[in-house]
C-alpha cells in the first residue's frame, strides 16, 4: 500500500509515486513522512509549510515567501473537547455598542436583539457585560457571571438605551477590555459594533490599535462589527488585526444578530488555543509577516510566529517573507520547526513542521521563474493582494497626504512578484488592481467591499449575510 511522502524542496505531502520518487510539483527528490514522533497520537489540527520557489540565483541576497496552512476539524475529538458535563469551555462576552446619533431607528433596535440573542447562547458561569459609547461612555451591564436572572436583569438596560451625540469608539474600546478583564474566562471575546466614524476623545488609527493590541497580548479576542456605509473601515480592521480577532462588514441592519451570533459561535467552538509556530531559520535569515494579525517574533535563528486561537473547521493561510544572505552555488538552505497549541482540554500539543528547502544555483543560470512552485505562488500572490488592499485603506486613514506616494510603492512591490505568474497574467492582474484602487479611493462603498473581501481571504473570516 502506498505511503505517503513529503516534498523537502517545496513541502508538498503526496501520495507515493511508482517508480522514481520524484515530487510531482517541483521534481524534488521525496521523503517518507513521518508526522508525529514514535507513540505519540496524530494531531487534529493539520500544519503544511510550502515554499514558493525552491530555486535562487548564488551570490546575491534573496527573497522566498513561505505559506504556512493550518486545518482544523468541523469538531474536536472527544478526547481533546471540553471537560466532561460542559457543553464548551467557559466564555466571556463583552458587547462595545456605538449609541450615537446616527444609530438611532432600526439600527440601534437590531444592535439590542442582537445582545438578546447573544445571552441566549452563553450559559450559567460564562461572563458577560455591556459597555455603550455616544459622546460619553457608559457600562449599562456591569461585567458579571451569567445566572438564571441576567437576561431579565439585561432587558431592563436595553430599555433604557437611547442613541444620541458623538462617537467615543476609543474610550468605549478601553472600558470594554477593562471589563473583559475584570471577568476573564478561558475564552475571552470583545465585541465593538459602530456605524461611524470615531470623532471624540482618541482619533488616531494607530493608538487606538495599540490599545487592542494590548488586550490580545493579555489574552482577549477584539472583533469588529460595521454596519452601514458610513463607517470607518480601515479603523474598524486595524482594531480587530491587532487584537487578534475578525472584521465583519454588515451592510443591512437586520443582518446584525445573525453576526454577532455568527461571531460568538466562532469564539466559543475553539479548535485550538495559543497555537505558535517555531521555525529554524538559515543563519542570517530574516522572517517578516505579511499581516499584523501573525506577528513574528526572531531570536536569532529562531522565529516565533503568534498565530493565537483558532476556531472548528477553519482553513488559515498565513503567508511569510524570508529574506535569505547571499549564498554559494550548490547550496541548500533549509526552514523547519515545531507547532504548539493547547485543546479544549487544555491539554499541551506539539507537532513537527515540514521542512522546506532552497536550492542556490549559479547566477547565470537563473532564470525570473526557475523552481516556481506555481500553486503555492497563486496563493501567496492573493494573500499579498488582501495585504495591498488592506495597506491602502490604512494608509489613506492614517497618513492621507503620504497615500499616494506610499500606495505606489505598495503596488510596484505587489507588480513585482506578480512577474512569477506570466507576463500575460501579471498584466491582467495589475490592471484589476490599480483599477480597484481608484474605485476604493472614488466610493466608500466599494472601499468597504474591497476591505472586506481582502480581510476575509486573510483571516478566513465567515459571511454571516447567508
Amino acid at each position: 500500500m502506498p505511503q505517503l511522502m513529503r516534498c523537502p524542496f517545496c513541502g508538498l505531502l503526496q501520495d507515493e509515486p511508482s517508480g522514481v520518487k520524484a515530487c510531482s510539483r517541483c521534481g524534488g527528490g521525496l521523503e517518507y513522512e513521518t508526522t508525529t514522533p514514535s507513540g505519540a497520537l496524530p494531531s487534529y489540527l493539520q500544519v503544511q509549510m510550502e515554499l514558493d520557489q525552491v530555486t535562487a540565483p548564488a551570490g546575491q541576497n534573496v527573497e522566498r515567501y513561505l505559506l504556512l496552512t493550518l486545518r482544523t476539524p468541523a469538531r474536536v475529538p472527544p478526547e481533546e473537547a471540553a471537560p466532561a458535563g460542559m457543553q464548551r469551555p467557559p466564555l466571556s462576552l463583552t458587547a462595545v455598542l456605538d449609541v450615537s446619533g446616527s444609530m438611532r431607528g432600526e439600527k440601534i433596535e437590531h444592535a439590542k436583539a442582537a445582545v438578546r440573542q447573544a445571552l441566549r447562547f452563553l450559559h450559567p458561569g460564562d461572563a458577560f457585560s455591556l459597555v455603550t459609547f455616544s459622546a460619553q461612555v457608559a457600562c449599562p451591564f456591569p461585567p458579571e457571571s451569567v445566572y438564571d436572572d441576567t437576561a431579565m436583569k439585561v432587558e431592563g438596560a436595553l430599555q433604557q438605551m437611547t442613541a444620541g451625540g458623538n462617537t467615543a469608539l476609543c474610550a468605549g474600546l478601553e472600558l470594554g477590555t477593562a471589563n473583559a478583564f475584570e471577568c476573564k474566562q478561558d475564552n475571552n471575546l470583545v465585541l465593538l459594533l459602530s456605524d461611524g466614524q470615531a470623532n471624540e476623545g482618541e482619533t488616531d488609527l494607530e493608538k487606538i490599535g495599540m490599545r487592542a493590541l494590548h488586550a490580545r497580548q493579555q489574552g482577549l479576542l477584539v472583533s469588529t462589527l460595521g454596519v452601514g456605509p458610513d463607517y470607518n473601515e480601515a479603523l474598524m480592521t486595524e482594531i480587530a488585526t491587532q487584537g487578534g480577532g475578525r472584521f465583519y462588514h454588515i451592510q443591512e441592519a437586520g443582518k446584525i444578530p445573525a453576526f454577532v451570533a455568527g461571531e460568538l459561535g466562532e469564539v466559543a467552538a475553539l479548535a485550538a488555543r495559543e497555537v505558535t509556530v517555531r521555525l529554524s531559520l538559515p543563519p542570517g535569515a530574516t522572517l517578516i509577516p505579511l499581516s499584523a494579525a501573525y506577528p513574528v517574533r526572531q531570536e536569532g535563528d529562531t522565529a516565533s510566529i503568534f498565530v493565537g486561537d483558532i476556531p472548528c473547521d477553519s482553513e488559515l493561510e498565513i503567508p511569510l517573507r524570508l529574506a535569505l544572505l547571499a549564498n554559494p552555488p550548490k547550496a541548500k538552505r533549509s526552514v523547519e520547526g515545531t507547532l504548539t497549541f493547547t485543546s479544549p482540554a487544555a491539554r499541551k500539543h506539539s507537532l513537527p513542521v515540514n521542512r522546506i528547502t532552497v536550492r542556490f544555483v549559479q547566477p547565470d543560470s537563473f532564470q525570473l521563474r526557475l523552481g516556481i512552485v506555481q500553486p503555492v505562488a497563486e496563493k501567496v500572490f492573493e494573500q499579498m493582494k488582501a495585504s495591498s488592499f488592506l495597506g491602502v485603506s490604512r494608509l489613506r486613514a492614517s497618513r492621507p497626504a503620504e497615500a499616494d506616494k506610499h500606495t505606489e510603492t505598495i503596488l510596484s512591490s505587489l507588480e513585482a512578484y506578480s512577474e512569477l505568474l506570466g507576463e500575460g497574467r501579471a498584466k491582467e492582474e495589475m490592471h484589476k488592481i490599480r483599477e480597484d484602487v481608484v474605485l476604493s479611493a472614488a466610493s466608500p462603498a466599494y472601499a468597504k467591499q474591497v476591505v472586506n473581501s481582502a480581510n476575509r481571504i486573510m483571516r478566513d473570516a465567515k459571511d454571516f449575510n447567508k
